[in-house]
């Protein structure tokens, strides 16, 4: 299997970075060849805009869709851009390690995503979905956050994480890839000490043994249901009959309120 393991986190020291580092071992354990990319190391450039475009089809106004499918078709787009486009053609499996910041991946990440996912060699009208470009490969987002578990559940404080990871979960799903549930960690937090860091620190050797054995597993890790294609009408709305895997594509516009009283999710 080919492994590629992108990281966005700014400290290589961080757990965040250990983590990855601890899946690229366990990979290559298995005989799996994998490839590592940090996008802080590598200082990628996560601002999309006319710059990159030397050949633009358009000199007054800039349209990354049009300039990406161009660029892409004559060969010419950026190498940062390129080299990693191929790292995931290339690649059986991806795994994003990020930590979740203002209740989101990092900005670089979503750059990355913006640049990388180049109109008309990733997606197009015709590749999308399970029908994707990336389809029969699979990926998976491994979180941290430094709130703790409760504070980050259904009815914690700061909301539901599971939910807010539905951005990058669903942009992954859209090029064509099967999607594992997110592994998340919580409370990895800095400056504790005392029996507080000690406690965090058992907690944290806990969490990284158990990513270790799932991932020794990884065939046995739970798919994300998405609908397809043809749960839809031709005007892209939900047939009646067809199920429901998420609050976010629904039947009855109301229907999240009953998510939110019942604390859970529960597909049709």
């Amino acid at each position: 299997m080919n492994v590629l393991i992108i990281t966005a986190h700014p400290e290589a020291d961080s757990f965040n970075s250990y983590l990855a580092a601890t899946a690229a071992r366990v990979f290559e354990k298995q005989g799996s060849v994998v490839n590592s990319v940090n996008l802080y190391s590598e200082n990628f450039e996560p601002v999309e805009g006319k710059i990159f475009y030397p050949d633009r089809q358009d000199s007054v106004r800039f349209d990354a869709l049009r300039e990406q499918r161009h660029h892409w078709e004559k060969k010419i787009l950026p190498d940062d851009v390129s080299r990693h486009i191929q790292l995931l053609i290339n690649s059986d499996l991806l795994l994003l390690h990020f930590p979740f910041w203002w209740f989101g991946m990092p900005a670089i990440l979503k750059g990355w995503m913006d640049r990388v996912f180049v109109y008309g060699g990733i997606y197009d009208s015709r590749h999308r979905h399970e029908n994707g470009v990336m389809k029969g490969k699979r990926a998976l987002l491994s979180v941290t956050a430094g709130a703790p578990e409760n504070a980050c559940g259904y009815n914690g404080r700061h909301g539901d994480m599971r939910l807010m990871l539905w951005s990058p979960i669903h942009a992954l799903h859209y090029i064509g890839y099967s999607m594992l549930e997110p592994y998340l960690i919580h409370g990895v937090r800095g400056g504790l000490d005392g029996i507080a860091k000690i406690e965090q620190q058992k907690l944290l050797d806990e969490k990284v043994e158990d990513f270790e054995n799932r991932l020794t597993n990884i065939h046995e890790w739970p798919i994300i249901p998405f609908n397809r294609e043809d749960d839809f009408n031709e005007d892209k709305t939900l047939k009646p009959e067809a199920p429901e895997y998420s609050p976010f594509v629904r039947h009855d516009p109301d229907s999240w309120k009953k998510f939110l009283i019942s604390g859970s999710y529960r597909p049709q």
